[in-house]
């Protein structure tokens, strides 16, 4: 989750990542972590929903590790 600080009308800028699991505070220069940017399409019930994440590594890979198909070399 983002959270936004209005600098003009026609600019915001991001102020703080939170993960969207956890709730922890990101710090996005220190450590990496997954981005989702989903617009739902037609032959979805979401048609025209966007969902946008912001997923710490211990959450994605908390999250990785319940998919039935892994990846080769995910540990």
């Amino acid at each position: 989750m983002r959270e936004y600080q209005t600098v003009t009308k026609q600019i915001q800028e991001v102020t703080q990542i939170r993960c969207d699991c956890c709730g922890k505070i990101i710090q996005e220069r220190q450590e990496d972590f997954l981005q989702i940017d989903k617009q739902w399409g037609y032959f979805s019930a979401k048609d025209g929903v966007r969902h946008q994440l912001d997923i710490c590594e211990a959450c994605y890979d908390r999250w990785r590790a319940t998919f039935v198909l892994q990846e080769a070399g995910m540990e």
